[in-house]
């Protein structure tokens, strides 16, 4: 531990000393005692569990049992090597489901693992999702220290559960230590199961004693024996050989498992499962006197009230920006006297960039890397408390509280608040509790003892499906004013959709209690929005029936383009108008991959209060977007702020205290960021702002309007402002050619001519009347201006025109 502190020290990180590293670290990162995810079979073809929670157990760290949350299920037992993940440490690119690597000890068929009736039939359509609230519902974990207690109900009763490890004559024993609390109903349990080969069919044994119960599968080497100690006189054993086969003609394979069932009780129950595997007659009298002497098993209570902190602090410091790209077109435009482009030598290129100190600055908030922990910070997604702490999570299963956030950024301490999760991309944060979005669910993190790191993983909502496909992430997370969450997920690829929530929108009731799909027919909605106005918009990208990326505004029950995640909603044909069309499109060359949406409410941020703000995860780049509404129907226009930032774009927040934009993104497939994870603050400067705010398109041409006054000549010039339209075609193909709005057939872009223009009393609003104004797809607006103090005003407007005002 010293060592990794003084390599951190060398690196301008400091760390606060309180503890050792602990956790699992098969994969190169110690991310504590448990991981989340779909987890497969070690042949990597077979699902084991779709909402996965993978517990290390013993002394060495090298014993693991995987339950499924989904049907309260243990899964899967092993030992040796932990999972095998790819490259996805690495990078995120196509990241396949985990697979186990070690030595398999024991698993579950896929369905409950409790039940209220005599069988375990599954009740679930296509065996996804949840089971039945009535049934069992995961209510989530506790953390204390290396032990991890799930929680969830089994019919009218709560359960606790601790999965352990124990050393018994030699052999390593899986353990389940089991809480079940009073109850009017009747409940059975699946306590183990397995594949014993080489075994004949009355080879099942059970015993029954006063101090335990015993099953023994198989008569040979590599036997399967499950024990259960405790309140024995209260549960009922039952063991069977649920199907058998045959390899090679002669040898018998039993599929086996142990069902324990609790009748009414109105005390609380504490059983004790033992599984392992033996080999010999006298590995079975080891273990089953081991039963016999077994102590009580244990009270689980106080390992819900808060562990000891495990994670110290990382220090960094900031790096504050110092300005903006600048584009000068050479001839076009004069620049400020005594700027840095004044003192420019410009040879004879047509535009010259330099970096000049314009109105928005971005400043990097340094990660925390490298850390003892070999965490990574690919950030999913941020949210502010009210005293301007940051709760940051990550693609790999961390969040991170984050203080400090101050004018210079001198001493940013991130503290490790929770680790484990699946795949977060969204972070919010209600009543002072952080919510993180994950592929199994939204999770609900609390601190019961105060030490900065949460202790009870509650499981918000589970609700939402999973399936095996690496597509399907869940992305974002945003409240309405009503206090519901929202959500979206992706569809998957290739595109053969297999479950009813891929390539949707999700709404989750402000308790938690209930899900609902809102909309369909998205593909990549790497991030959304709700405004003050209760709008609710959402990103996309191209491939499949998505020619180009876009900007949707979402409706209740509206169907967005993606044919094979209709879910019933599409229309018999491709027309281009079959689907709620977005707000804006925009081309591949300025948006090739999409990511969230946000509001500014901040008067701090200069002249853009109100304003909506889209990100580009793809090129890792800031637009404002200026929304018409035209009969109902909701068309916008956006355009680019001169800024980039470390790695792909997705997610933004204003802070309470400073009014800032925050922004976090991950380096994946398809972007141009370059780290592997970027913590933003775009901070106003006080510069003038001198950029497009509203856009409204009528016939009486495209109005734009400024934040800053214009140079009058320059504003009426024709000659520096060009317009060109394009439509897509929407198909199956993956994304779309440019091509003329007369003519689909046509692969070029329209160019109507600007005849005049005209600029208002205040010098900030401009009217251009082009020689032809229809409905396109796309219009692009470029324009080389100055502002009225002679400063350049140079960029390019991307909007879309589906109906033309009539004034």
């Amino acid at each position: 531990m010293k060592h990794v502190a003084a390599a951190l020290s060398l690196l301008g990180i400091t760390l606060s000393l309180s503890a050792a590293p602990t956790g699992n670290s098969a994969d190169g990162i110690l991310r504590g005692p448990f991981f989340s995810g779909t987890i497969m079979s070690s042949d990597g073809r077979q699902l084991a569990a779709g909402k996965g929670i993978v517990v290390t157990v013993g002394p060495n760290k090298d014993h693991y049992l995987c339950y499924d949350t989904d049907t309260l299920r243990c899964a899967l037992g092993w030992s040796g090597d932990f999972l095998e993940f790819g490259k996805t440490q690495e990078r995120i690119e196509w990241p396949p489901p985990p697979k186990i690597k070690g030595r398999l000890a024991f698993e579950t068929r896929i369905g409950p693992g409790w039940t209220t009736t005599e069988d375990f039939t599954d009740p679930r359509a296509n065996q996804q999702g949840p089971l039945p609230r009535a049934q069992a519902k995961y209510r989530g974990l506790y953390m204390h220290g290396d032990n991890v207690v799930l929680s969830h109900s089994a019919g009218d009763a709560g359960v606790l559960e601790l999965p352990g490890l124990e050393t018994i004559g030699g052999k390593s024993v899986f353990t389940r230590t089991l809480n079940l609390g009073a109850g009017k109903q009747t409940l059975r349990f699946l306590g183990g199961a397995g594949i014993v080969a080489g075994a004949d069919e009355g080879a099942v044994k059970t015993e029954s004693a006063k101090e335990f119960k015993l099953a023994i599968f198989g008569n040979g080497t590599n036997r399967l024996v499950i024990g259960v100690t405790g309140n024995t006189d209260m549960s009922k054993l039952s063991a069977q050989k649920r199907n058998q086969s045959v390899t090679n003609g002669t040898t018998v394979s039993l599929a086996c498992e142990l069902a324990l069932t609790a009748p009414p009780r109105t005390q609380p129950l504490h059983l004790k499962v033992f599984i392992a595997r033996v080999d010999t007659d006298a590995e079975v009298d080891a273990l089953r006197a081991a039963l016999k002497s077994a102590k009580a098993p244990s009270d689980l209570t106080p390992l819900t009230k808060g562990g000891p902190a495990q994670w110290p602090a990382v220090v960094t410091k900031g790096v504050l920006g110092t300005g903006n790209v600048v584009s000068v077109p050479t001839g076009k435009a004069s620049v400020p006297p005594g700027s840095k482009e004044a003192g420019a030598k410009w040879n004879d290129a047509l535009n010259k960039t330099v970096t000049n100190a314009g109105p928005y600055v971005v400043d990097h908030i340094t990660e925390p890397t490298p850390n003892p922990w070999n965490a990574k910070t690919y950030f999913g997604g941020h949210d502010f408390f009210p005293d301007g702490r940051a709760a940051v999570c990550t693609f790999h299963g961390d969040v991170w509280l984050v203080s400090g956030l101050d004018a210079t950024l001198e001493k940013v301490t991130w503290k490790r608040f929770a680790s484990g999760l699946f795949q977060p991309l969204g972070t919010k944060i209600v009543d002072g509790k952080v919510h993180i979005t994950g592929r199994d669910q939204i999770t609900r993190l609390h601190d019961l003892n105060g030490d900065g790191e949460a202790d009870f993983y509650e499981n918000f909502n589970n609700d939402t499906f999973v399936t095996a496909n690496y597509h399907e992430f869940c992305l974002g997370l945003d409240t309405d004013k009503a206090g519901n969450f929202y959500f979206a997920k992706g569809a998957p690829w290739p595109p053969t959709v297999q479950s009813p929530h891929q390539g949707t929108m999700l709404k989750v009731s402000k308790d938690g209690s209930k899900l609902d799909v809102i909309a369909t027919g998205l593909r990549a909605p790497n991030g959304m929005g709700i405004g003050p106005n209760g709008w609710i918009t959402v990103s996309d990208n191209q491939g499949h029936y998505m020619p180009s990326s876009k900007l949707n505004l979402i409706r209740d029950g509206g169907f967005y383009g993606m044919r094979q995640a209709a879910h019933g909603k599409a229309p018999p044909d491709d027309n281009i108008h079959a689907y709620d069309q977005p707000m804006c499109w925009l081309p591949m060359n300025m948006d090739n991959s999409s990511g969230g949406q946000v509001w500014v409410e901040s008067t701090k941020w200069g002249p853009l209060n109100g304003q909506l703000l889209f990100m580009s995860y793809g090129k890792g780049t800031l637009f404002a977007v200026m929304p018409q509404e035209v009969d109902g129907v909701v068309q916008a226009g956006m355009v680019q702020f001169p800024l980039k930032f470390p790695s792909g774009t997705m997610r933004g927040r204003f802070s309470p205290k400073d009014g800032q934009l925050y922004t976090t993104g991950l380096r994946g497939w398809q972007t141009a960021g370059v780290r592997d994870g970027g913590f933003s603050r775009v901070r106003y400067t006080g510069a003038p702002v001198r950029m497009p705010q509203a856009l409204h398109v009528s016939k009486d041409g495209v109005r734009i309007t400024f934040t800053a006054p214009l140079d009058e000549a320059s504003a009426k010039d024709t000659g520096n402002w060009n317009v060109e339209m394009w439509n897509y075609i929407y198909s199956g193909g993956y994304g779309s050619p440019e091509v003329s709005t007369k003519d689909p057939k046509v692969k070029q872009h329209d160019k109507p001519e600007v005849t005049s223009v005209a600029l208002s009393a205040d010098k900030k609003t401009v009217t251009l009347k082009l020689s032809e104004l229809t409905p396109a797809m796309q219009m692009k607006i470029k324009f080389n201006l100055k502002a009225a103090d002679g400063s350049p005003v140079s960029s390019e407007i991307y909007n879309t025109i589906h109906k033309v005002a009539a004034k």
